[in-house]
Protein backbone atom coordinates (compact mmCIF):
# COMPACT_ATOMS: atom_id res chain seq x y z
CA UNK A 1 0.00 0.00 0.00
CA UNK A 2 1.20 3.07 -0.86
CA UNK A 3 2.11 5.92 1.63
CA UNK A 4 -0.37 8.68 0.65
CA UNK A 5 -2.76 5.84 -0.08
CA UNK A 6 -5.55 5.42 2.97
CA UNK A 7 -7.35 2.37 2.74
CA UNK A 8 -10.33 2.02 5.21
CA UNK A 9 -10.46 -2.17 6.21
CA UNK A 10 -11.53 -2.02 9.89
CA UNK A 11 -7.81 -1.76 11.53
CA UNK A 12 -6.28 1.63 13.03
CA UNK A 13 -2.81 0.01 12.30
CA UNK A 14 -3.13 0.10 8.76
CA UNK A 15 -3.75 3.87 8.92
CA UNK A 16 -1.35 4.46 11.68
CA UNK A 17 1.60 2.31 9.48
CA UNK A 18 0.64 4.78 6.54
CA UNK A 19 1.08 7.93 8.64
CA UNK A 20 4.15 6.54 9.95
CA UNK A 21 3.09 7.05 13.59
CA UNK A 22 3.62 4.23 16.32
CA UNK A 23 0.69 3.94 18.36
CA UNK A 24 0.05 0.94 21.05
CA UNK A 25 -2.73 -1.16 20.15
CA UNK A 26 -5.68 -1.80 22.60
CA UNK A 27 -7.82 -5.01 22.30
CA UNK A 28 -11.86 -4.05 22.16
CA UNK A 29 -13.81 -7.95 23.00
CA UNK A 30 -15.78 -8.99 20.38
CA UNK A 31 -18.69 -8.78 22.13
CA UNK A 32 -18.12 -5.34 23.11
CA UNK A 33 -20.89 -2.81 21.68
CA UNK A 34 -22.95 0.21 22.28
CA UNK A 35 -25.82 -0.36 24.97
CA UNK A 36 -28.94 -1.36 23.09
CA UNK A 37 -31.54 1.34 21.99
CA UNK A 38 -34.82 1.51 21.65
CA UNK A 39 -36.47 2.90 18.80
CA UNK A 40 -38.05 5.58 20.54
CA UNK A 41 -34.39 6.87 21.73
CA UNK A 42 -32.69 6.66 18.41
CA UNK A 43 -35.60 8.86 17.33
CA UNK A 44 -34.95 11.12 19.87
CA UNK A 45 -30.87 11.65 18.94
CA UNK A 46 -32.33 13.01 15.33
CA UNK A 47 -33.89 15.85 14.68
CA UNK A 48 -35.93 16.05 12.09
CA UNK A 49 -37.11 18.20 9.34
CA UNK A 50 -39.51 19.30 5.79
CA UNK A 51 -39.39 22.06 4.03
CA UNK A 52 -42.18 23.16 1.66
CA UNK A 53 -43.23 25.92 -0.40
CA UNK A 54 -47.15 26.15 -0.51
CA UNK A 55 -49.07 28.38 -2.19
CA UNK A 56 -51.39 30.48 -0.78
CA UNK A 57 -54.48 32.77 -2.41
CA UNK A 58 -57.06 34.46 -0.08
CA UNK A 59 -58.19 37.43 1.62
CA UNK A 60 -58.11 38.59 5.23
CA UNK A 61 -59.51 41.81 7.15
CA UNK A 62 -57.89 44.92 8.25
CA UNK A 63 -59.22 47.77 9.34
CA UNK A 64 -61.29 49.84 6.47
CA UNK A 65 -61.15 46.84 4.19
CA UNK A 66 -59.78 43.78 3.08
CA UNK A 67 -56.54 42.19 1.72
CA UNK A 68 -56.11 39.81 -1.37
CA UNK A 69 -53.05 37.91 -1.24
CA UNK A 70 -51.38 35.48 -3.66
CA UNK A 71 -48.14 33.72 -3.34
CA UNK A 72 -46.42 31.50 -1.61
CA UNK A 73 -45.49 30.94 2.00
CA UNK A 74 -42.20 29.18 2.58
CA UNK A 75 -42.58 26.78 5.66
CA UNK A 76 -39.55 24.70 7.64
CA UNK A 77 -40.70 21.76 10.16
CA UNK A 78 -37.93 21.12 12.69
CA UNK A 79 -39.42 18.14 15.19
CA UNK A 80 -36.99 17.81 18.20
CA UNK A 81 -38.21 14.70 20.02
CA UNK A 82 -37.60 13.90 23.17
CA UNK A 83 -36.25 10.27 24.36
CA UNK A 84 -39.64 9.60 26.31
CA UNK A 85 -41.78 10.90 23.09
CA UNK A 86 -43.16 13.82 22.39
CA UNK A 87 -40.93 16.41 22.37
CA UNK A 88 -40.70 20.27 20.26
CA UNK A 89 -41.68 21.52 17.23
CA UNK A 90 -40.29 24.74 15.17
CA UNK A 91 -42.51 26.18 12.55
CA UNK A 92 -40.88 28.78 10.60
CA UNK A 93 -42.83 30.37 8.27
CA UNK A 94 -41.50 33.06 5.42
CA UNK A 95 -43.29 34.97 2.30
CA UNK A 96 -42.17 34.78 -1.25
CA UNK A 97 -43.18 36.55 -4.06
CA UNK A 98 -46.71 38.01 -2.09
CA UNK A 99 -49.01 40.19 -4.15
CA UNK A 100 -51.45 41.83 -1.76
CA UNK A 101 -54.52 44.09 -2.92
CA UNK A 102 -56.73 46.49 -1.23
CA UNK A 103 -60.65 45.28 -1.98
CA UNK A 104 -62.58 47.40 -2.99
CA UNK A 105 -60.14 50.24 -3.11
CA UNK A 106 -57.01 48.38 -5.39
CA UNK A 107 -54.60 50.10 -3.78
CA UNK A 108 -51.13 47.97 -3.73
CA UNK A 109 -49.54 46.61 -0.03
CA UNK A 110 -46.69 44.70 0.76
CA UNK A 111 -46.27 41.78 3.14
CA UNK A 112 -43.16 40.95 4.45
CA UNK A 113 -41.74 39.12 7.26
CA UNK A 114 -40.71 35.90 8.51
CA UNK A 115 -41.61 34.20 12.29
CA UNK A 116 -40.24 30.55 14.26
CA UNK A 117 -42.80 29.28 16.38
CA UNK A 118 -42.54 26.79 18.99
CA UNK A 119 -45.03 24.57 19.70
CA UNK A 120 -45.00 21.07 21.95
CA UNK A 121 -46.27 17.56 20.15
CA UNK A 122 -47.45 14.73 22.08
CA UNK A 123 -45.82 11.43 23.29
CA UNK A 124 -48.85 9.48 22.61
CA UNK A 125 -50.37 10.17 19.68
CA UNK A 126 -50.27 12.23 16.31
CA UNK A 127 -50.40 16.15 17.15
CA UNK A 128 -51.78 18.56 14.15
CA UNK A 129 -50.21 22.04 14.95
CA UNK A 130 -51.56 24.95 13.70
CA UNK A 131 -50.09 28.10 14.69
CA UNK A 132 -50.79 31.82 13.31
CA UNK A 133 -47.31 33.62 12.26
CA UNK A 134 -47.06 37.26 11.97
CA UNK A 135 -45.99 39.28 9.93
CA UNK A 136 -46.27 42.58 8.69
CA UNK A 137 -48.54 44.73 6.20
CA UNK A 138 -47.07 47.72 4.74
CA UNK A 139 -49.90 49.76 3.54
CA UNK A 140 -49.68 52.32 0.32
CA UNK A 141 -49.91 55.00 3.33
CA UNK A 142 -50.01 55.29 6.68
CA UNK A 143 -48.18 52.82 9.24
CA UNK A 144 -47.28 49.01 8.71
CA UNK A 145 -48.59 46.83 11.74
CA UNK A 146 -48.30 43.34 12.25
CA UNK A 147 -51.14 40.92 10.91
CA UNK A 148 -51.85 37.21 11.57
CA UNK A 149 -53.03 36.33 7.73
CA UNK A 150 -53.37 32.76 7.79
CA UNK A 151 -52.36 29.78 9.61
CA UNK A 152 -50.01 27.06 8.92
CA UNK A 153 -50.68 23.44 10.10
CA UNK A 154 -48.16 20.84 10.64
CA UNK A 155 -48.96 16.86 11.35
CA UNK A 156 -46.29 15.89 13.33
CA UNK A 157 -46.07 12.02 14.69
CA UNK A 158 -45.15 11.18 18.30
CA UNK A 159 -41.23 10.39 16.99
CA UNK A 160 -41.14 13.38 15.78
CA UNK A 161 -41.45 12.52 11.96
CA UNK A 162 -43.25 15.44 9.38
CA UNK A 163 -46.59 13.82 7.66
CA UNK A 164 -47.54 16.92 6.13
CA UNK A 165 -47.41 20.55 5.74
CA UNK A 166 -50.31 23.15 4.71
CA UNK A 167 -51.11 27.09 4.87
CA UNK A 168 -54.36 28.71 4.02
CA UNK A 169 -55.49 32.51 4.71
CA UNK A 170 -58.20 33.59 6.20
Amino acid sequence: MRRDTLRLAGNVCLLTAALGLAVPATAVPATAAAPARTVRAAAAALPQFRSVSVPIDGSFAVPGETVHIKGTVDVTVVTLPAATGGGTAQIIGSLDDITATGVPSNRKYYLVGAQRISAPFSAAATTTLNVKPAFVLVPPTGTPSRVQPGTVTAVVTSTGAINSVTATVG
